[in-house]
This record gives structure tokens, C-alpha cells and sequence, in this order.
């Protein structure tokens, strides 16, 4: 026998099954209590291959087993497989750990960074035959002078004139 003639006998006796299931003729506890007898026969010969005694709570134990089991199977495999990373939003901890230390080498990097730019400039003031140091006490009153300072208000004539005709509008208006 052939495999599509097996394929397609079990696949009619599960639509017998169905239909007996839904003529009307039989409950659902009918089904659920009575034996009924899966057959697998060859197409060409009619010749039994396989045959089981089935009764429905048979059938919902043996579907809600392999359901819990298929579930089960499936979440070991992503837990302890590589396919976990194509889960969206879940995080490698080897990626974690490497983005942490970039991040720090890069802080680290803009430091020397830093330091060598004050270091080159410094040459430059030596290779002018200046003092490195007043261009430090010069940079230092600059961002002393960048500071946000509070600036008092002052009233002048014209701010005064201003309110006075805008009151006078207001009072107008009224």
C-alpha cells in the first residue's frame, strides 16, 4: 500500500468519526463513553494495517497530552537553544556585557582624547614662546564669565510709558 492510500484512509475515518459526531443520531457522551474502533486499511487490498479501540475521553487525553507535550518541547528549545535570541526584546547577557564595556572604553577614549588635545595645545603655546599656564588662567576666567549671572532690572522711561498707555487702554475698554 502506498502511502497517500494510508494517508487518505485514516483521513476518512476521521471524517466518519466527525460526521457520526454531528448526525444528530449520537451525544457527545455517547461518543465520550462508547468504544469505537480506529481502523487503518490498506486501499488496494482492504487488508488491516493498523487497527485501535478508541472511546472519546481516549481521544481528548491522548490530544490534550500531545498539546501539553508539543508545548513543553517547545519551550525547552527556545530556553536552551540559540533560537532564544530571536525572541523579540530578549537580551543576550554576552551583548549586555560587551555594550557596558564599550560604553566604558568609549568614556575612557574621550578622556585621553581630552587630555592630548590640552596636551598639544599646551606645545603650541611653548612653541609661541608663551606660558602654557596663562593659557589655562585665560580659559579658566572664560568659562568664569560663561557662568549665567543674574542681571538686575532696571525700569527705564520707556517701559514706564509703555505701561501707562496700556492701563489707559485697559481702562478704556471696560
Amino acid at each position: 500500500m502506498s502511502v497517500k492510500g494510508k494517508i487518505s484512509s485514516f483521513f476518512a475515518g476521521v471524517k466518519r468519526f466527525f460526521q457520526r459526531l454531528w448526525n444528530g443520531r449520537h451525544t457527545i457522551g455517547d461518543l465520550v463513553k462508547h468504544k469505537h474502533r480506529f481502523v487503518v486499511l490498506d486501499t488496494d487490498t482492504y487488508k488491516e494495517k493498523i487497527s485501535f479501540q478508541l472511546s472519546g475521553i481516549n481521544i481528548f487525553v491522548f490530544l490534550g497530552i500531545t498539546s501539553l507535550v508539543l508545548i513543553f518541547l517547545t519551550a525547552l528549545l527556545l530556553a536552551f537553544t540559540p533560537l532564544r535570541e530571536l525572541i523579540p526584546g530578549y537580551a543576550n547577557t554576552g551583548m549586555v556585557e560587551q555594550t557596558y564595556e564599550n560604553a566604558r572604553i568609549i568614556d575612557s577614549l574621550e578622556t585621553e582624547l581630552k587630555n592630548q588635545e590640552e596636551m598639544l595645545a599646551d606645545i603650541q603655546y611653548i612653541m609661541l614662546g608663551k606660558d602654557p599656564a596663562e593659557r589655562h588662567a585665560v580659559e579658566q576666567r572664560r568659562s568664569d564669565s560663561v557662568k549665567v549671572q543674574p542681571t538686575p532690572y532696571v525700569k527705564s522711561k520707556a517701559d514706564s510709558l509703555l505701561r501707562e498707555e496700556v492701563e489707559s487702554r485697559e481702562s478704556k475698554n471696560k
